[in-house]
């Protein structure tokens, strides 16, 4: 009975330590999603100020075109894990 008992201890320390592991990796994993979302919307900043020749705060159908003709916007496609 007292083996019975040691090891039921054992078994519901083990459960807590995975639970607790298992709870650390969410945040992580929430922290991580978090990065990666600042880190997208700073390229699709840049982007925007890339694509704003002109430098007045918006993009104008012709800087579109420009961009749309320039060789980087292969580039700035793969940057935003995008397909063109």
């Amino acid at each position: 009975v007292l083996g019975f008992a040691v090891l039921n201890v054992v078994n519901a320390v083990f459960v807590q330590q995975t639970m607790k592991t298992a709870s650390s990796d969410e945040e992580l994993a929430f922290r991580q999603k978090e990065r990666d979302k600042a880190m997208y919307t700073r390229k699709v900043k840049k982007l925007f100020r890339a694509m704003d020749f002109s430098g007045d705060g918006s993009i104008s159908i012709e800087e579109f075109a420009k961009l749309v003709a320039s060789p980087k916007l292969q580039f700035w496609i793969s940057q935003l894990e995008l397909e063109y």
